[in-house]
């Protein structure tokens, strides 16, 4: 189905929030939160804790914490390729195939990798492919999500802790609210990643 402005709008807004760290991300998640009332209850409520936390946390802190999860953490690197092909030449190809989609729609990546989970949100919030937005989320990001998810669980057994625990924690509700609205999006899902189908063959 097409996506609607309401939709563009919440998924531009996922993409501010899992970037790193700038002013107004309260304000970005509270706006969000209420833009995906309609699909999740759940992940805007999800998406009100993550903004009470962010307003409570002061900027230099915040970046620590944003870097200490995404960053210096391999199980939730942000990239979308390395979760699902890891660090070989299916993702250079992956890295590729998305290039090429961004600059058939008029996308500019910048300088960040092509699949950061942010810039293929700010892709997907402006694609006027239907088919292909679907897809992306279906075969590309929900996978993710639910890879770093699932790690980010493990992890917080292990760091309870730790002063960061919190933050992480923080972080990993709003993966969820973003796999609950990605998931409303596109309920259901195909057996295996499908984008771009020359990978699967591979």
């Amino acid at each position: 189905m097409p996506i609607d402005s309401t939709t563009r709008r919440a998924l531009l807004l996922f993409a501010q929030l899992l970037d790193y760290p700038t002013a107004g991300l309260d304000d970005a998640a509270r706006e969000c939160a209420a833009l995906v009332t309609n699909y999740s209850r759940a992940a805007a409520t999800l998406l009100r804790e993550f903004s009470d936390f962010v307003e409570a946390t002061p900027p230099g802190p915040l970046e620590e914490i944003y870097t200490g999860v995404f960053e210096l953490n391999a199980a939730c690197y942000p990239y979308v390729g390395y979760h699902l092909f890891g660090e070989t030449y299916k993702r250079s190809v992956f890295l590729l195939e998305l290039k090429q989609r961004y600059a058939a729609h008029g996308f500019d990546a910048g300088s960040e990798l092509a699949d950061h989970v942010a810039v293929v949100l700010r892709f997907v919030s402006t694609c006027d492919d239907a088919a292909l937005s679907e897809e992306i989320l279906r075969d590309a990001l929900l996978p993710t999500l639910d890879k770093m998810i699932g790690k980010a669980e493990d992890g917080l057994a292990e760091e309870a802790a730790l002063v960061q625990s919190r933050g992480r924690a923080a972080y990993q509700q709003l993966l969820r609210a973003l796999r609950l609205v990605a998931q409303a999006f596109v309920p259901e899902m195909s057996a295996s990643p499908q984008l771009p189908p020359a990978l699967v063959n591979a």
